[in-house]
């Protein structure tokens, strides 16, 4: 069955034919508008995705009539005179609100003190929260939103104390530019302030921030400070996939998609890493408003290079030149030898050995088997750390391998990917979603990385669900725990394999976009160019769908639901 990764090279009626069995009429005459230069707005769909998705005024109604309505009582705080939109707050259909102003002399302890709600709703500025925002919150807050669980998704009895929601923007009537969030992730939120302007504390995490002793400034930020401190003390986050709020904006439309993080947004990351006792720094990057925490190694762990290879002997020679530039340069090199016919192919590894004592070669005798090959190297690794490398990949920077070290060796993950280009500098990864395409699939596929549409995808170093074997460093204590690669996978998924494995062991797996390399595969499958091939991927989609099965139903938790499974693009489902 054909997806939307394998329409590279399919004539137009073949693409028709496809979107109109997947999508309908309505999208693929869209599309075709499209093509033939015709504009539609996406704007105008949006507005069709809210009235499908905002609650209709009888709803509303069965709300406040419903006793969850007077369930909780709300402190809605707002920074003094910043133009905080209370019209959408007086609206709500659960009726129990205070509102309180913070100035920058304000301190959590006197709000504790002078207001007895059970959750703070801080709404910053030109925020307009929907009427059903705090009955949403009202229902997650006592257990009737439904939770996802799987062996990647483990369920938490507690009450939530952080809850978020998905957001827009609004310009007089007209909604536009969604923001669709993942669940709770940290190190997007040490990129930029992704739970955005509005967002809810339980009282006891309220209290436990502010007996913490650490300096919190409410005014000026956003809320960020105070949001990388919820995190770091929050026992249930939970993330409600619905947009509750928006962020109001001027009538030019030139509103930017990303959040302010007021006057000091790396001073409120440089806090947290201090609170953490984390050794880092931080640095703007050239995107405005996201911010790269660059982690410092105490000692710079030795590093075992994996590269399986059949012949293909420049490849391999651009790979290991461009390897020689880098920073980084406590490691080894074992080329996975798999069968070479070439005679030349072994006179180079000679040469290779013979120039440099960092690589060896160890010999593959069997039948090829990605994911054997891959182990039967490992085992003679001598590193702390596995770079699973493919030899068709060239580093960019001289800071890739440094990069992947620092994530890798975060506490409490156990791999990390990299951003991967072809080479019209076109995406080839930034990290795999599970149960796109009925099964898994690379985010931002094709796509360009500084497209605005895609941020903060495309520029965070964030958690993910897995990540490519074309390139990964994975701890060898977790690999060695794990039983390492599948070998029932032969060729190919045996890396998202072996990613829900990592997750399954409850590690966290990063995708790093600060470390960069060059992929040369092609755009299209041409590696699945006869009936066999293709009997033996789909083979082994069906094998990962059926030994995953409960994961892909109960999807992936860094992919917000409101998005469709068909692109790589981050767009809804329309």
């Amino acid at each position: 069955m054909l997806s939307d990764f394998d329409l590279e090279g399919k004539n137009r009626l073949q693409k028709a034919v496809y979107y109109f069995r997947h999508y309908g009429a309505s999208y693929t005459v869209k599309k075709a508008l499209r093509k033939f230069g015709v504009p539609i707005s996406e704007e105008s769909e949006y507005m069709t995705w809210c009235r499908r998705n905002t609650a209709s005024k009888k709803e509303l109604k069965m709300q406040k009539a419903d006793a969850l309505s007077d369930r909780f009582s709300f402190v809605i705080v707002t920074e003094e005179k910043t133009g905080a939109i209370q019209s959408g707050w007086k609206k709500q259909t659960c009726r129990k609100t205070v509102f309180a102003e913070v100035t920058r002399e304000t301190e959590i302890s006197d709000l504790l003190k002078a207001y007895e709600g059970d959750y703070f709703v801080f709404s910053g500025k030109d925020i307009c929260a929907l009427p059903e925002y705090l009955y949403e919150i009202s229902k997650a807050a006592c257990g009737q939103v439904k939770q996802h669980v799987s062996k990647i998704r483990r369920e938490n009895k507690k009450h939530p104390d952080l809850l978020y929601t998905d957001e827009d923007n609004c310009c007089g009537k007209k909604r536009c530019r969604p923001f669709f969030k993942p669940d709770a992730s940290l190190y997007m939120l040490l990129s930029f302030p992704y739970l955005g302007r509005c967002f809810v504390l339980r009282r006891s995490l309220l209290e436990k921030i502010s007996d913490s002793g650490e300096k919190i400034r409410l005014c000026g930020n956003d809320w960020y400070d105070l949001s990388l401190q919820a995190f770091r003390h929050a026992e249930h986050i939970f993330h409600i996939p619905q947009v509750l709020f928006s962020n109001v904006v001027s009538n030019d439309g030139k509103y930017s998609f990303v959040r302010s993080s007021g006057e000091n947004g790396a001073a409120c990351i440089a806090h947290f890493l201090k609170s953490e006792k984390i050794d880092a720094k931080v640095k703007k990057t050239d995107v405005s408003g996201f911010f790269h925490v660059e982690y410092a190694l105490a000692r710079k762990p030795f590093i075992s290079i994996i590269i399986p290879n059949k012949d293909h002997t420049e490849d391999l020679k651009l790979c290991l030149d461009s390897l020689k530039k880098s920073s980084y340069t406590n490691y080894e090199v074992i080329i996975a030898e798999n069968n070479s016919e070439n005679p030349e192919t072994f006179a180079y590894y000679e040469h290779l050995m013979k120039e440099d004592g960092r690589i060896r070669v160890v010999v593959w005798e069997g039948s090829f088997n990605y994911s054997a090959i891959n182990n039967f190297a490992a085992a003679q690794a001598k590193g702390e750390l596995f770079l699973f490398l493919n030899n068709d990949t060239e580093f960019m920077e001289s800071n890739t391998l440094y990069e992947l070290a620092a994530s890798t060796l975060r506490p409490g993950v156990g791999a990390c990917g990299a951003m991967l280009y072809y080479g019209d500098k076109t995406i080839q990864h930034a990290g795999v979603i599970i149960g796109m395409g009925g099964f898994a699939a690379h985010a931002l596929w094709s796509l360009t990385d500084r497209d605005e549409k895609y941020f903060p995808f495309s520029v965070c170093e964030r958690e993910i669900s897995g990540v490519t074997g074309a390139c990964m460093m994975v701890r060898k204590s977790v690999y060695e725990e794990i039983g390492g690669m599948g070998e029932d996978f032969v060729v190919a998924l045996n890396d998202v394999d072996l990613c829900l494995k990592i997750r399954a062991a409850g590690y966290k797996i990063l995708f790093n976009p600060f470390a960069k390399l060059y992929h040369y595969e092609s755009k299209s499958r041409g590696y699945e160019d006869t009936m066999e091939k293709q009997a033996r991927f789909q083979s082994e989609i069906e094998r990962l769908q059926t030994k995953w099965e409960q994961e892909i139903k109960e999807g992936d938790p860094y992919y917000n639901p409101n998005l469709t499974l068909h692109r790589a693009d981050y767009s809804m489902d329309v």
